[in-house]
C-alpha cells in the first residue's frame, strides 16, 4: 500500500513538472496590440515649419521613387547632431541629411527622432 502511495505522489510531481515545463516553453510574452511600430529611415530634409514644429524628410526608395516622411515632432522627440543632443528644430535646415524615426498615427506621421548626419 505504501508503495502505491509513493508512486502516486511521484506521478503527480512528474506530471506537474511536465506541465510546468510545457507552459514555460510554449507561452511567449504577448506584444501589446496597441504597441506602435517605429520606422527608421535615412533621407534629406525637404521642409521645416517652425510654427507648427513639423518637418518633412524625403527618403529615396529607388532611383525614381521617394517616400515623404512628414509630420509634427513628438513631445519627447530626440533631436541630435553629432554629440549635440540639446537641439530644437531651429538647428536643422532644408538639405540636411538625417536619420528619422517615426511612427504612423491616424493623423499621419509622428516624428520620434531626427539625427543629423
Amino acid at each position: 500500500m505504501k508503495m502505491k502511495k509513493e508512486r502516486w505522489i511521484v506521478g503527480i510531481i512528474l506530471a506537474g513538472f511536465v506541465l510546468t515545463s510545457f507552459l514555460i516553453l510554449t507561452i511567449r510574452p504577448v506584444k501589446a496590440a496597441n504597441a506602435p511600430k517605429i520606422y527608421k529611415m535615412e533621407g534629406t530634409i525637404s521642409a521645416i515649419d517652425l510654427k507648427f514644429n513639423t518637418v518633412v524628410v524625403n527618403v529615396p526608395l529607388t532611383e525614381k521613387k521617394i517616400f515623404k516622411v512628414g509630420g509634427p515632432l513628438a513631445k519627447d522627440a530626440t533631436l541630435k547632431k553629432g554629440d549635440n543632443t540639446n537641439l530644437t528644430l531651429k538647428d536643422f535646415k532644408v538639405g540636411d541629411k538625417v536619420i528619422v524615426e517615426w511612427e504612423p498615427t491616424s493623423q499621419g506621421h509622428l516624428i520620434k527622432s531626427l539625427e543629423g548626419r
